[in-house]
């Protein structure tokens, strides 16, 4: 039937969009899709919101592995890397320069205004003038008359600061005018880079007309772990043209709240006055459908859901402006009293008329959408027409409409613009600010629950290739206003926004292609059978039109004791010595590095390949302090970075090919696309201090990585040996230094134990060099691995490994190697701490 190309034209993209979108809460579940063929997806997309708020770097893979006739394995992760400015509260304009909370201690008590000898919070200022009022009317009127047109200057001192003249400045601060239609200021509030890393590993099981779907995954992040499940049925009738669709699903949550989440804003260590956050909740919910064929080119499906949330649904990090429900004399009694928690309100105080969010913690949600699939044959395009309604009981209302049109071009090319138009009503307790506490204690003033319309549009662009891939990039942009609220009555300007997503993927059908490597004999390319898993750009394919694709993954690990030179040192001599003129007051105590690499790899000739290597990089160090150290110093604790490092760009040329030798060259720049301002407070702001050198994404300069490679094999035996090294091609970065430069010899030597299975092991010798310039931030240096001479040295390093591969069958076309790289002698530069090993996972699928 006619619906069925169409379905067959697009399903490669409908099946991306939906893998993505099934990642995202809220949405419903669809029916699986069954295949006949291994398939994988990995995409990259980069969101920006505007004024500097909000960015995320969005990674995502996904495979789906038939395992028999009937039963297959799905598997995704996605990884997104956040930072940048939120908003936090909101407040009358009037009211901005005020004095809100007090930061950078353990507890937050609103004496902005008389905790030192310096009162000052913001712009206001508690003056000895007013001792001199007799009564709190006095120092109101007062203030109304006087303190805005003319804010007085002189500050209060210590001796004068009686609780008469506090309760007054308290008092001119809380009757303030603060007009119910006048203008609201938005207080943002920069966020510390996080990481969320979600897992899904999921089956699918087909009998005759039945498909049963079930999946279970983690998502992680700093403060808000959840474990989810999900389960699905879909039921095709004798007819084919209708299926049916049901399908549950159930979510645990724990928050916290981090100890430090953001330039000392959220800072708490367990003090009894403010407890660490450790909350729970569950959402559950059930979702029903139906899939109805309307013609030989119409596709027509509706669905319903339902999910309740129970638990702690309050953002740990929002607060909200509340008048009146604090006295001056309770602020007064908070003062004196030095606690937070008291019997003057069930809100948590943060300040003069600022408390922590609070809302419900039962919520209802209810949606039903429908989605329109139309094939046009004369344009040889499709048109998709979505609809969603949704409604809960905290008073949202929302309405979702989505189009998006599917036109295939010559060359493989498919094009999709889309256009998207969201619009909702405001929460039940949501207010920018309150001028009268709520009689059932709930109050948000996120924007996300505000009364607002949302419009975006985009194009994305698809070529597919021969032997089963394609190509995918795409941009969206997003503005978000009140104005565009359906019917009125949104918010105001003040939360308006805009973003852009921009996004690349490819997709790959990992079954047939491999079938086409013929005289490659499963050795995939490989010259004298497969390489050590540690060893890159050791191997070229040998056919013009060849590709291959590959996944490289790294852990090295740094635990051990601190040296200088060969030799253990100990405390002394680090806090005397290890920091130029200076005496340290950390060292480093552990350092974890994880590595992804992917590898894109094409023959436009038997004798040139060109290599893309893309790399994600995540890294955690615990500081350890030393005598002297402050309890409070930025160093205290561990310090995370990730994000997409450097992108190397290589090109092999075959110089020497014999049955039983090879030699190539290789030429490979490295292009700083990872960023190198990763801070110890996690903002990236250029006025907070860096982390070290080796906690940096990348070099920050274009590379130079030339390359040298031997192999041979004789019977069952292979070896092989390489030099390569690495230039840094400017004389400083935008931080002001420059790495060291490189250089390493290896040699290596394998035998085939079966035909599918090698042990190699091999020997290393590199060399680094020291790091030159300095950091942006010199004064705040206060241990060794911030100073440039500890770095580098000569290392002589053991791998052993084994390989795997497939000369033929179902899997032919696949290696994967695994190689563990033990330290054996190790001359270091300066005073830095020992090497403890590191692992590597290679793996390749050419076609």
């Amino acid at each position: 039937m006619g619906v069925t190309k169409s379905k067959s034209k697009i399903n490669q993209t409908l099946f991306a969009l939906t893998t993505a979108a099934l990642s995202l809460p809220g949405l419903d579940a669809e029916a699986a899709i069954p295949v006949s063929e291994a398939k994988a997806n990995f995409q990259y997309g980069h969101y920006q919101e505007s004024d500097d708020r909000m960015k995320v770097q969005i990674y995502h893979a996904d495979m789906i592995l038939p395992l028999a006739d009937r039963f297959e394995l799905t598997f995704s992760i996605d990884q997104d890397t956040y930072s940048g400015a939120t908003p936090i509260y909101s407040l009358p304009e009037v009211m901005k320069n005020e004095p809100k909370r007090k930061k950078g201690t353990n507890i937050f008590i609103p004496t902005d205004i008389v905790v030192s000898a310096s009162p000052v919070a913001g712009t206001f200022e508690v003056t000895s003038a007013m001792q001199a009022y007799k009564s709190f009317e006095d120092a109101q009127q007062k203030y109304k008359d006087d303190y805005i047109a003319n804010p007085p200057t002189p500050r209060l001192s210590r001796d004068d600061r009686s609780s008469a003249a506090r309760i007054a400045g308290y008092t001119a601060l809380i009757t303030k005018i603060a007009p119910s239609a006048g203008k609201v200021f938005q207080t943002m509030e920069i966020h510390p880079q996080e990481t969320r890393n979600m897992p899904i590993l999921g089956v699918n099981y087909y009998f005759d007309d039945v498909t049963l779907s079930m999946s279970s995954g983690i998502s992680d992040e700093p403060d808000f772990k959840s474990t989810f499940g999900n389960w699905n049925v879909s039921w095709e009738l004798p007819n084919k043209l209708t299926t049916l669709n049901i399908g549950g699903n159930v979510t645990g949550n724990n928050i916290s709240r981090a100890v430090i989440h953001s330039d000392a804003e959220h800072v708490h260590n367990g003090d009894e006055d403010y407890p660490e956050l450790d909350e729970q909740s569950l959402f559950y919910g059930f979702n029903w459908g139906i899939s109805q064929v309307l013609g030989k080119n119409t596709l027509l499906q509706v669905s319903s859901g339902y999910t309740r949330q129970a638990g702690y649904l309050t953002n740990p990090y929002k607060l909200v402006y509340v008048r009146g429900e604090i006295t001056a004399e309770e602020y007064e009694q908070l003062n004196m009293e030095e606690k937070i928690f008291q019997d003057v309100t069930d809100l948590e105080v943060m300040g003069v008329e600022l408390f922590r969010e609070v809302r419900p913690e039962e919520r209802n949600q209810w949606t039903v959408s429908s989605q329109l699939r139309q094939y046009i044959p004369g344009a040889d395009a499709s048109v998709h027409l979505d609809y969603r309604y949704y409604n809960d009981d905290w008073g949202i209302d929302s309405h979702t409409f989505e189009a998006t049109w599917y036109q295939s071009l010559p060359h493989g090319i498919t094009i999709a613009p889309n256009i998207r138009y969201y619009t909702q009503s405001q929460a039940d307790f949501y207010a920018p600010y309150f001028l009268a506490p709520r009689a059932d204690g709930n109050y948000s003033s996120d924007y996300r629950l505000s009364g607002y319309g949302a419009l975006s549009g985009g194009v994305t662009f698809t070529k597919e290739f021969t032997k089963g891939f394609s190509l995918e990039a795409g941009f969206e942009y997003y503005t978000h206003q009140g104005e565009l609220k359906l019917g009125s009555g949104g918010e105001g300007d003040f939360a308006d926004y805009s973003s852009y997503l921009a996004h690349g993927a490819l997709k790959i059908d990992l079954s047939n292609p491999g079938r086409f490597l013929g005289a490659h004999n499963g050795h995939h390319g490989h010259h004298a059978g497969p390489l050590p898993a540690g060893v890159m750009f050791g191997h070229m394919m040998e056919n013009a039109g060849d590709m291959m694709i590959g996944y490289n993954y790294m852990y090295s690990d740094r635990d051990g004791d601190m040296r200088y030179g060969m030799d253990r040192v100990g405390d002394q001599a680090i806090i005397d010595n290890a920091c130029d003129l200076k005496k340290c007051t950390f060292k480093p105590d552990a350092m974890v590095m994880h590595m992804h690499m992917f590898n894109f790899m094409y023959a436009p000739t038997d004798w040139l390949n060109l290599m893309l290597m893309p790399q994600i990089i995540n890294m955690e160090m615990v500081m350890e302090p030393l005598k002297g150290a402050a309890e409070d110093d930025s160093h205290v604790g561990g310090h995370v970075s990730d994000g997409l490092g450097d992108t190397l760009m290589v090109a092999l040329f075959k110089v020497f090919k014999h049955p039983n030798h090879n030699l190539h060259v290789g030429i490979g720049f490295s292009a700083p696309t990872a960023n190198i301002n990763a801070t110890l407070d996690g903002t990236g702001l250029a006025d907070s201090e860096r982390q070290s050198y080796a906690m940096q994404l990348g070099s920050g300069t274009w590379d130079f990585k030339p390359s040298l490679t031997y192999t041979g094999n004789v019977n069952n035996w292979m070896w092989g040996a390489q030099i390569s090294g690495t230039k840094r091609m400017q004389h400083r970065n935008k931080e002001g230094y420059v790495l060291g430069d490189e250089f390493q010899g290896t040699a290596w030597g394998g035998y085939k134990f079966l035909p599918w299975l090698s042990g190699v092991f091999r020997g290393i010798y590199s060399v680094q060099g020291k790091v030159r310039g300095e950091t942006v931030t010199p004064n705040s240096q206060s241990a060794p691995n911030e100073f440039p001479e500890n770095y580098g040295g000569q290392f002589f390093d053991l791998g052993t490994g084994v390989s795997v591969s497939s000369p033929g069958g179902e899997f032919v076309g696949h290696s994967l190697s695994v190689e563990w790289v033990q330290p054996i002698l190790h001359d270091y530069n300066g005073y830095q701490f020992e090497r403890e090993g590191s692992l590597s996972v290679n793996w390749g699928y050419a076609f």
